[in-house]
């Protein structure tokens, strides 16, 4: 997936089983003409079973891991080179162990459902729906499966695999991983998403304009960060800045509203007390639910020459 933002994914992958302890490599030649695989990982029995409670918990001792963005979408040929580049990996290994089929699996993360390969020659490639929504598997010399990202559970285990998702799917990971404050996947979404889908992201910060300021600070500190990786991005990501300052336009106009009405409320109140003595509890919840400040001038008005809660039309 030869793009500006690949860079982006195999570093955070790498970053991803690094912390895991288990042994990764990115961009692994397996032939002379320079046939790579996106990411590589080795594991031994310890890793296998740190990565049981994870979306990898299916790998095996060799681990060949393929990205295939929207722009680059699974098509046959692209499968075939797939297979292959694996089989060459295997011709590399120096034991036998792994250079056994039985002991590898592919891993393809696709953006865009692969129909050609899933349903047209689902008879000749022998992809199968799995218990997991998303992931399909066909057992072959060396297992497969490709996932595809936009049908996969929001679910903490997906995580690493949601990254490469797209409209919807994407704009509930997003706000997903905002709300925990998850920086390290706000900040790939960021790096990967002004390129793939910026209208859903857009749409995702403009979303959260009613959620606390925690929450945008963790999008401002992924900004930012995104800046430093790609000073190039500043362009791409204006959008978001737009709707991140636009968020907070909003939020202080709301918040000035809220206090006005607040301070009507609490006027009123207080001249009806005066007058009418204390309001009973229905009557300051119908009170509380007025929340147009020309309506509760009104009111007050009317309050200033009634001579009973009868003549506001308070009961």
């Amino acid at each position: 997936m030869p793009h500006d933002y690949d860079s982006a994914y195999k570093a955070f992958y790498e970053r991803l089983f690094q912390r895991w302890n288990i042994p990764v490599e990115t961009q692994v030649e397996v032939s002379r003409r320079a046939r790579t695989i996106d990411v590589v990982i080795k594991c031994q029995a310890q890793h296998l079973q740190r990565l049981k409670a994870t979306a990898f918990w299916f790998f095996r001792l060799i681990n060949s891991l393929e990205l295939k963005s929207p722009e680059d979408p699974l098509d046959l040929v692209g499968y075939l080179t797939i297979v292959s580049r694996a089989y060459g990996l295997l011709a590399k290994q120096e034991s036998e162990t792994y250079q056994l089929p039985q002991n590898a699996t592919i891993t393809i993360v696709c953006s865009v459902r692969p129909d050609k390969i899933l349903e047209d020659l689902q008879a000749e490639l022998r992809f199968l729906p799995t218990e997991e929504p998303g992931i399909y598997k066909s057992e072959q010399q060396i297992e497969q499966r490709i996932v595809v990202a936009t049908e996969l559970e929001v679910i903490e285990k997906n995580y690493p695999l949601l990254i490469l998702a797209k409209g919807e799917k994407l704009l509930a990971f997003f706000e997903e991983v905002v709300r925990k404050g998850l920086t390290e996947y706000i900040e790939i979404i960021f790096q990967v998403g002004v390129s793939l889908d910026p209208e859903t992201l857009t749409e995702g910060v403009r979303r959260m304009r009613e959620w606390s300021p925690e929450f945008k600070a963790n999008l401002e500190r992924a900004l930012e960060n995104l800046f430093e990786f790609s000073p190039e991005s500043i362009e791409r990501i204006a959008p978001f800045r737009r709707a991140l300052e636009e968020a907070r336009r909003n939020a202080s106009i709301h918040a000035s509203m809220n206090a006005r009405i607040q301070e009507k409320h609490e006027a009123l109140q207080l001249l009806l007390e005066s007058k009418f003595g204390t309001l009973s509890d229905k009557l300051v919840s119908q009170l509380e639910a007025v929340c147009d400040v020309d309506e509760l001038t009104r009111l007050y008005k009317l309050a200033l020459q009634a001579q009973t809660l009868a003549d506001i039309g308070l009961e």
